[in-house]
């Protein structure tokens, strides 16, 4: 049985399972602590970090204050490719969305990318009990699976897990769903991503059905953006005939351009790359290259109720990059699982309680205490969310809620005792001469103090008042100053505090009654209001949008960027290239090599490995038992180290640069630009890309960095270094 992600149990509760597992606690000091340095220095690369925070925060404040207008844009061009929208006003119908369109299909299993919406709505638990297997691709996504666990990282869900317990997992489990592990397995690292790789190859396959999540999908083209590093998101999103896309609505950016702003602000972000190894950017269906079938499936669950207050808007800007959990002592401390949701960390504590307006628990409640306000999330937040202002302020609704519905709670109680107190100069002076005689009894700390109190005392000192006032001692020793006396009292105004009706409301609770798209779009509108915010679309991008560098220098970081990425890079004249793929194909021991239908003869003249032009096209099998791909490009990235892969000249289908082991990637020097807006200026949207940045990796295992995991093992560039081509 899929575990369910949600419990009723307060935090506290749940930590102290976490707090007595030293194994735990020191799995996230060292991963935490080694995303956070990661961090530092590719975000210190960037001399513009704060004006692109500021650029991302605008642009997302823009597309929440004109959500639903971008939500229409989106469904008419998704729509006009070839793609199917649904819309969902909260889990069960998201769930029942996706059971039917598998059902459709008529198979009984699903491959899927790692999804935070999809654990969110907790799908797998329905697909379930619908008879369908959902199996998991993603390294961390699977070893959590297959340990009957739930993720503990937004990023890395199986952060809380050594090499060890890896692999003994793999060992016990593997062999009930698929391909066992190797019997003499070992705990390291390489090893443990063989297996995976192993396990899950022969189901990525043949698999019929995918099901995914987005990091953005964009409204003026369509375009649904999927941002990972080990290969098996481009499994998933090219090769099965179906694909299922559960995307929530506040992922939506406005246009092409500004996909430029976060994808610099993600990978530094997450995992601390200058550029995650590959992101894959389709729109719609793309038969013959891709999915042949496209739904993409909207859910509000909770988010309209968040779009109608101010901290809540705020929240939705979140672009679930983590940052705030590597940073965090609290979440260092107690781990994921101790958040009792999906969503772990500082942005767990404040998304959570306000997606689930109405149906709050003892969870919801404790959440926003699960911080120690140090403001360290702030400061690491891409988009620039107050999450400690948003902590404060959700801390004073449960505040709020409790004074109504227990008003004789002890603490309460108590409360309402001290503001008497503090609202009476009378009373305030008696109470601190009476404080007075215990300071006079030279007691160090009250060590015990009476019930209900006891509780308090019991797990800490409380001090002991001063046998003098500051007053006292201030009118003896400055007698000129005269200021005893009730000009000095406190205010004797009662403290108000205000009951705001929409927090009774359930997610999606404007459309309740109306179906699908026009409850999900009736529900946003309400949230926005008549009278809305419109924030405009930020008109000086002040972040950088050209580089400086002349052609030789863009070159060397180019080759810079790529050989960190454990590349290979070789440079050449126009009329090298041929001996080049001669001599990377023979170093691979590579007897056959797979080209699109225009890729020019004369860069396999020399070879003497077998030729297979993907014309008609190749069939998976075929491309499985092909040893090596040779393609061109659209651009290069010097900047973040990244190739663009867009179906256009000399480059054929995606299939071709996924499936065999090792991928030739030739670049001529006009292509290479340096740094990303220039990329992206010379993208077209509508087109299937693959930005590759390396060959394909996870930092999974003890964020031990494994190259190969799903998509080609090795990764060779040739650079030639003329403008023709």
């Amino acid at each position: 049985m899929s575990r369910v992600f949600y419990t009723e149990l307060p935090f506290p509760t749940l930590a102290k399972t976490a707090l007595a597992d030293a194994q735990l606690r020191a799995n996230l000091a060292h991963a935490t602590t080694t995303i956070r340095d990661k961090r530092l220095r590719v975000v210190g690369e960037l001399d513009d970090w704060e004006e692109l925070r500021s650029a991302g925060a605008a642009i997302k404040d823009y597309c929440l204050d004109h959500l639903d207008e971008l939500c229409l844009e989106l469904e008419k061009n998704v729509t006009a490719h070839g793609g199917v929208v649904h819309w969902a006003r909260d889990a069960a119908e998201a769930n029942d969305i996706v059971v039917r369109l598998v059902q459709a299909t008529g198979v009984d299993s699903v491959v899927k990318v790692k999804s935070m919406a999809t654990a969110e709505i907790e799908l797998n638990a329905a697909l379930e009990r619908h008879g369908i297997t959902a199996y998991e691709t993603d390294l961390a996504e699977l070893i959590v699976q297959l340990g009957d666990d739930l993720p503990s990282h937004i990023l890395v869900p199986a952060i809380h897990k050594n090499r060890s317990q890896i692999r003994q997992i793999f060992l016990d489990e593997m062999g009930k769903s698929g391909l066992p592990a190797p019997a003499d397995l070992t705990n390291d690292p390489r090893a443990l991503a063989a297996a995976a790789r192993a396990h899950l190859r022969e189901r990525f396959l043949s698999a019929r059905v995918a099901i995914s999540g987005a990091n953005f999908v964009i409204a003026d083209s369509g375009a649904v953006v999927v941002v990972e590093s080990e290969g098996n998101g481009r499994m998933c999103l090219t090769l099965p005939d179906t694909l299922i896309s559960v995307v929530g609505i506040e992922k939506i950016l406005p246009h092409w351009q500004s996909l430029e702003v976060f994808m610099q602000l993600l990978p530094r972000s997450s995992t601390g790359e200058r550029m995650n190894p590959y992101t894959s950017i389709f729109t719609g269906a793309t038969a013959g290259n891709g999915p042949s079938d496209f739904h993409l499936v909207l859910i509000d669950n909770g988010r309209s109720s968040a779009l109608a207050e101010e901290t809540g808007r705020d929240v939705l800007r979140c672009i679930r990059c983590s940052a705030c959990l590597n940073v965090c002592p609290v979440y260092e401390r107690t781990g994921g699982h101790s958040y009792g949701n999906p969503y772990p960390g500082p942005i767990g504590a404040v998304l959570v309680p306000q997606l689930r307006r109405g149906q709050r628990t003892a969870l919801e409640d404790s959440l926003p205490y699960a911080s120690s306000l140090c403001g360290a999330c702030f400061e690491a937040c891409p988009v620039k969310i107050d999450i400690p202002k948003i902590l404060v302020r959700l801390r004073s609704e449960v505040v709020d809620e409790k004074r109504r519905e227990h008003p004789r709670d002890p603490e309460l109680i108590s409360m309402r005792l001290m503001e008497k107190g503090f609202a009476s100069a009378r009373v305030f002076q008696r109470l601190v001469a009476a404080g007075g005689l215990l300071g006079r009894l030279r007691l160090r700390t009250l060590r015990f103090l009476p019930p209900p109190l006891h509780k308090w005392s019991g797990a800490r000192d409380a001090p002991v008042p001063p046998a003098t006032s500051f007053r006292s001692w201030f009118a003896t020793t400055h007698p000129a100053a005269n200021v005893a006396g009730p000009a000095l009292s406190p205010s004797r105004a009662p403290l108000v505090h205000h009951h705001d009706a929409r927090h009774d409301s359930a997610p999606g609770h404007v459309g309740r009654d109306v179906a699908g798209r026009d409850g999900v779009l009736s529900s946003i509108g309400a949230a926005l209001g008549g009278e809305r915010r419109r924030s405009p679309l930020p008109a000086d991008r002040a972040y950088r949008l050209r580089g400086d560098l002349d052609s030789a220098p863009r070159r060397e970081l180019l080759i810079d960027r790529l050989v960190d990425y454990r590349a290979q890079v070789t440079t050449c004249a126009p009329d090298e290239l041929a001996t080049v793929v001669r001599e990377l194909l023979t170093a691979r021991n590579s007897t056959s090599v797979a080209v699109a239908a225009d890729v020019p003869d004369d860069w396999t003249a020399a070879t003497h490995a077998a030729v297979h032009v993907d014309h008609p096209p190749l069939s998976v099998a075929d491309l499985d038992a092909i040893d090596s791909t040779l393609t061109g490009c659209a651009v290069a990235v010097a900047q973040t180290g990244t190739i663009v892969l867009d179906s256009g000249a000399r480059q054929g289908r995606r299939a071709l640069s996924l499936i065999p082991d090792h991928l030739i990637v030739v670049i001529f020097e006009d292509q290479i630009v340096e740094v990303l807006p220039e990329g992206v200026a010379r993208l077209d949207p509508t087109s299937p890309q693959t930005w590759i940045s390396g060959p394909s990796a996870t930092s999974d295992i003890e964020l031990e960095r494994i190259e190969g995991v799903h998509g080609p093992r090795s990764l060779d560039v040739v650079i030639v270094t003329t403008a023709t081509g």
